[in-house]
């Protein structure tokens, strides 16, 4: 099938490689030297490791020069200046509108304090034309918001970066979910905008497929899916998925999939990084070395527009099967990372000796069609053993002559991929979150 390239701007899409990274090193180089000169926080870390700036000529040299820095860096500043830090002072002091963000915590000791001027967020809205674009959206174009808008950055930057394209945006994300599918059949709109799982709560609420007939794009992110998730969702709604890969830290999504959409079973789609706006990088966390093609690796990331609240070689605690741009038939010179692949670096779960990545049992579970929601349990036998079961609310079609073999089918796909057995029990009815979904509860006596 022939795939309809939509070009948003030439410059960038249309270049090769090399260009794009004369482009990188130019405004990173930009970048360095504003920051050395007004940002006290990053000036400290990179004399605390002995960065020379000046020899510095070349992407590969600022990666082994300039330390990382993460969310602990950026508490630490906080507390020891409150209420924002040596970090933000500067854009701060710039006498114009700044966009405060926190990060989701149940502790303010524990919450990151970000933000962004007027004129960072001018040029963040430029990053969000390409996700929209490239989805098939068009100025004027009507869209439902189902983020909440609060403290977070998530819903504000998104509400900010479709505004900033010329979206129609309904701020629908403080309803619940029956008031939201009422103005959804009012409205008529074309896309969908918000959290993965929270797309798929809705098709359930609906318990009608599709929910609305006139939503053509479901604009996904916020949390890892797989393939399997994706392509369900495409089901329920009948509508395509434009994905998009973001953080609090750099106050955007700048990773987005292309016309290609999510791909195919054999081969998924790719979230292609913005390389003109942000450099990302994709590391071995223990070496600190740039992974191949195809491997595993953490995302690191810095901005290339954040010029008075910048970000530098930030570790977010994500990762992902890094791409080369060749990996994506689209063409365009950014590379990525394949969708399906991300997850926390920091949330292995050791579970009977055996190290489980929660997105790999979430693209398993997605991948039975008789799966609406599940959520898992870990606690602490009287002998001091790991216990860990399944809840699973089954589909509303599934038959109750049916449960035995969907569990022991389910039973023996999960031991097969995780290597461990798992209690399995169906329940009617579980929690489903506004926000991002939490399936993984850890009560163990540890």
């Amino acid at each position: 099938m022939t795939v309809e390239k939509r070009i948003l701007d030439p410059k960038f899409e249309l270049a090769d490689s090399d260009t794009i990274a004369a482009y990188q090193l130019k405004t990173l180089l930009e970048i360095l030297q504003k920051t050395w000169s007004t940002n006290e926080f990053y000036r400290a870390k990179w004399q605390e490791a002995g960065a020379d700036l000046s020899k510095i000529k070349s992407l590969a040299d600022f990666s082994e020069r300039i330390p990382t820095v993460e969310k602990k860096d950026f508490v630490e500043d906080a507390l020891a200046n409150p209420p924002f830090g040596k970090r933000l002072a500067h854009g701060l002091s710039l006498k114009e509108r700044s966009d405060i963000y926190t990060t989701s915590g149940t502790s303010g000791q524990g919450v990151e304090v970000h933000a962004q001027t007027a004129t960072e967020l001018r040029a963040m809205e430029r990053l969000y034309g390409f996700l929209f674009h490239w989805a098939g959206l068009e100025p004027g174009d009507q869209t439902f918001l189902t983020l909440p808008i609060t403290m977070l950055g998530g819903g504000r930057i998104e509400y900010q970066g479709a505004i900033g394209f010329g979206l129609n945006v309904y701020p629908v994300g403080n309803y619940d979910a029956n008031r939201k599918l009422e103005l959804l059949n009012r409205f008529r709109p074309k896309a969908l905008y918000g959290s993965t799982s929270y797309f798929s709560h809705l098709a359930a609420v609906a318990d009608r497929s599709p929910p609305c007939p006139s939503i053509k794009v479901l604009l996904t992110g916020l949390e890892g899916a797989g393939y399997s998730y994706f392509s369900r969702l495409e089901n329920q709604w009948q509508a395509k998925v434009a994905d998009r890969f973001g953080c609090t830290q750099l106050r955007t999504d700048f990773m987005f999939t292309c016309e290609h959409g999510i791909g195919v079973a054999g081969r998924p789609g790719m979230l292609h990084s913005l390389d003109p706006f942000v450099l990302l990088e994709v590391i071995d966390p223990q070496s600190g070395k740039p992974v191949k093609d195809g491997e595993f690796g953490e995302i690191v990331v810095t901005s290339l527009y954040h010029f008075d609240n910048p970000v530098v070689r930030c570790r977010i605690r994500d990762g992902g099967v890094f791409r080369k741009a060749s990996y994506c038939a689209c063409g365009r010179p950014f590379g990525g990372v394949e969708i399906g692949t991300i997850g926390r670096t920091d949330d292995v779960k050791k579970v009977k000796g055996v190290n489980i990545y929660p997105q790999a049992v979430d693209d398993l579970m997605y991948s039975f069609g008789e799966v609406d929601e599940y959520q898992i349990l870990l606690t602490t036998s009287k002998t001091n053993a790991d216990i860990a079961a399944i809840k699973v609310m089954p589909k509303a079609g599934l038959p109750a002559a049916g449960y035995d073999d969907f569990v022991a089918r389910l039973k023996k796909d999960i031991h097969k991929k995780t290597g461990i057995h798992f209690d399995v029990e169906l329940v009617a009815d579980l929690p489903r979150s506004e926000y991002k979904a939490r399936r993984w509860l850890d009560q163990r006596d540890r």
